[in-house]
């Protein structure tokens, strides 16, 4: 379950915050944090950061100016537990934090835990046949790193469809994975002239390995859910491929480069950010580590952006 932060005063009391497993939440007043209230004047661009890892949620002050304030104590970092109070700039913060108690466990029987990973007791026991049989009942990803399977699970989700939309100018070998993959695909721009593809992934694609393995980090582009096909998604983006200057000249967007994204998206106003991702319900973009994820989505006031931790 998420950890919930619930406004009590300030300027969006009653608002919600929820902190999922396996993600740092950074809030503050400007784009430059994950979660933006940009009606509070007391807080800094990025003030605290909430961190969960499903077991213990910390706060963390980010070097705010105004100091962040845990049960009326200003702290740099510490663990929090339920009903501890953060005050930050002119908003103060009720934290919600229940945890499932965890399963018994057989003496001589591996365990999983609800992310569907192996847990550590799971490891040890070295039962490899016993471990990949519980591992694929359970949905994890066989040949794929504990970082790349957390990727992976973040990008597919029960009743969304998941396209790749890649820059083949970033790797030569992009058209022939694309040709060879026999998943469907297509140009985005049928001239040539602009080397993006959009390709639609199943959890079973043999594109994952080259682009969860090869492609991460490297900028080939990102991916987006929805819950249309491969044909809508190519004329949403579409209409993106060309922006027009003020001199009549018409330029590509790259807006598949994930350094435009992280840059552009979250500082969108509400309507702008609606139309742009139209029939998507998230884009998941790698951060400036390769470690870190970006999962975006839009919402009645505007981008929300969550940090994934792929650990």
């Amino acid at each position: 379950m998420p950890v919930i932060l619930e406004a009590t005063a300030g300027p969006v009391a009653g608002r919600k915050i929820e902190v999922h497993a396996g993600t740092i939440l950074r809030v503050g007043r400007t784009a430059k944090s994950d979660y933006i209230i940009g009606e509070d004047h007391y807080l800094s661009g990025q003030h605290f950061a909430a961190e969960y890892d499903g077991i213990q949620c910390r706060i963390r002050d980010l070097g705010s100016s105004n100091g962040t304030f845990v049960n009326g104590d200003r702290v740099t970092e510490i663990a929090v537990r339920d009903g501890d109070s953060i005050t930050a700039g002119g908003s103060t913060f009720l934290i919600r934090l229940t945890i499932a108690p965890d399963p018994p466990v057989a003496q001589d029987e591996p365990s999983l835990e609800t992310t569907a990973n192996y847990t550590r007791r799971s490891i040890r026991i070295g039962q490899p046949a016993a471990l990949a049989a519980v591992a694929a009942e359970a949905g994890a990803w066989p040949g794929f790193s504990a970082s790349q399977s957390a990727l992976l699970q973040a990008i597919f989700r029960e009743g969304e469809t998941i396209c790749a939309v890649l820059d083949g100018s970033r790797d030569s070998r992009i058209p022939a994975f694309l040709d060879a993959s026999g998943d469907a695909h297509a140009a985005l721009e049928t001239s040539g002239q602009v080397p993006a593809y959009v390709v639609s992934l199943s959890r079973k694609s043999r594109l994952l390995d080259v682009l969860v393995k090869d492609g991460w980090g490297r900028g080939w582009g990102f991916y987006c859910a929805t819950r249309l096909g491969l044909e809508q998604v190519c004329v949403h983006w579409r209409d993106y491929l060309f922006l027009t200057t003020g001199g009549g000249m018409k330029i590509t967007f790259r807006f598949w480069d994930p350094r435009v994204l992280r840059a552009l998206v979250p500082s969108m106003p509400v309507l702008e950010a609606a139309n742009f991702f139209g029939p998507l319900s998230r884009i998941i973009v790698e951060g400036d580590k390769s470690e870190l994820a970006l999962d975006l989505s839009v919402g009645p006031h505007g981008v929300r952006q969550q940090t994934l931790m792929l650990i």
